[in-house]
């Protein structure tokens, strides 16, 4: 798309997000929170508040298991959407670091599942799932260290509740299968990865690669 289309479709989003915090007192004070929630630490910023210490009481290794002082009912939804800042004050900043490796090595397999896969369903379903999960652990952590405001959304494979877990679960399933699928179609055809997506966009008179034109 043009930039100047994006500028304007962007122009046109910020301007209806700023009528519609301006017109209402609670989003006004939800975004009030949000920015300075030491503000008001007793009342709409205290679940900010318990969150951000939390996250700093677990310092470098973290106070460890058993130990969080948060969990015993100073922050509220510890084993749901506060999960993150429980799991820091326990294993602290080598804790969370390893947790967020981890979840940047399912994104990156999930990625190379969609530049693997040459049937447009199946990589535009890996698409989702994977616009899905990142987006959602974003905002959950995001929400837990003072980057975006408190959302009531789980972090992926970690808050406790069976029906996240077993959507969650499904769809790296999901993914999973269209990965085997496509390697057991390219297995049985023959072929790499990249010659099958070469023979397709072949067919589809986008270009043809010497490997798509050998008979």
């Amino acid at each position: 798309l043009p930039m100047k289309r994006i500028l304007a479709v962007a122009g046109i989003v910020a301007v209806g997000v700023l009528l519609l915090i301006s017109t209402s007192g609670y989003r006004r004070s939800r975004l009030h929170t949000f920015l300075n929630p030491a503000s008001d630490c007793q009342g709409a910023g205290y679940q900010s508040c318990q969150a951000l210490i939390a996250v700093g009481s677990g310092g470098i290794i973290g106070l460890g298991i058993g130990r969080s002082v948060q969990v015993y009912g100073y922050l509220p939804e510890a084993a749901n959407d506060s999960i993150f800042a429980i799991y820091a004050e326990k294993f602290g900043f080598i804790g969370t670091t390893a947790l967020l490796g981890l979840f940047m090595a399912l994104f990156a397999r999930l990625k190379r599942i969609i530049e693997h896969t040459p049937d447009d369903y199946g990589r535009l379903l890996v698409v989702g799932i994977l616009a899905w999960l990142s987006t959602q652990a974003f905002i959950n952590i995001g929400a837990m260290i003072g980057l975006l405001p408190l959302k009531g959304i789980t972090l992926p494979f970690i808050s406790y509740g069976g029906t996240s877990l077993i959507f969650v679960t499904a769809a790296i399933g999901v993914a999973f299968s269209v990965s085997r699928y496509t390697t057991y179609s390219i297995a049985t055809n023959g072929g790499t990865p990249n010659d099958s997506i070469a023979g397709r966009r072949g067919n589809r008179g986008t270009y043809k690669t010497p490997v798509s034109r050998r008979p």
